[in-house]
């Protein structure tokens, strides 16, 4: 599928999709945390997280799995860069997007725009982003991130990347990197 014209892909995206409402209903549930040894019939387990063997043959399940165990375990490393995820989704979104405007911002993350004003508020206290007035209209702000943002998001990034291997450890780099790419493709987010 193609997003709409008027919207970005990325907007689109979470806007439309069950992933997102699976994501939360496993970030909802008691689990442990995606990829281990499967037991003779029975659920994988690792350091990761718990899957049931149901979701062997659910894309959405095993999409929502990984990305809710890298969400979990990226807790503690982004808290000791003074980030949470939502400071770090707001600072990815400021430096490739770049909409400035929180309302634009909120729009990207389906978030309702006290949430992103909290949210640049929080990132703003701690030097990561600035806020200044918009020329076209004296009523809004634009955002932007500062170089100390955009070295936290750097490092946000390795701590990102880092768990989406481990997550996938059954995969070569390779392999890894064909995922991306498809997923990106898929989402109409390149050619």
């Amino acid at each position: 599928m193609i997003a709409p014209q008027n919207r970005s892909s990325t907007e689109w995206f979470w806007q439309r999709s069950a992933i997102r409402d699976i994501v939360q209903l496993m970030n909802d549930s008691p689990t442990e945390s995606a990829v281990g040894t499967a037991h003779a019939g029975g659920p994988v387990e690792d350091r990761f997280c718990t899957v049931p063997m149901a979701a062997a043959e659910r894309l959405g399940f095993l999409l929502a799995a990984v990305g809710g165990g890298i969400d979990e375990l990226a807790q503690g490393p982004l808290a000791e860069l003074g980030l949470d995820h939502h400071d770090y989704t707001v600072l990815a979104i400021l430096a490739v997007d770049g909409p400035g405007a929180q309302s634009d911002i909120a729009k990207l993350m389906n978030k309702a725009p006290g949430v992103i004003v909290a949210a640049v508020d929080q990132l703003e206290s701690k030097g990561f982003v600035q806020r200044q007035r918009d020329p076209a209209d004296r009523r809004r702000s634009r955002v932007t991130p500062t170089k100390a943002g955009l070295k936290a998001l750097a490092a946000a990034d390795k701590v990102g990347d880092q768990l989406a291997a481990d997550a996938l450890g059954g995969l070569s780099a390779a392999e890894i990197g064909s995922l991306h790419a498809l997923l990106k493709r898929g989402l109409g987010l390149e050619p």
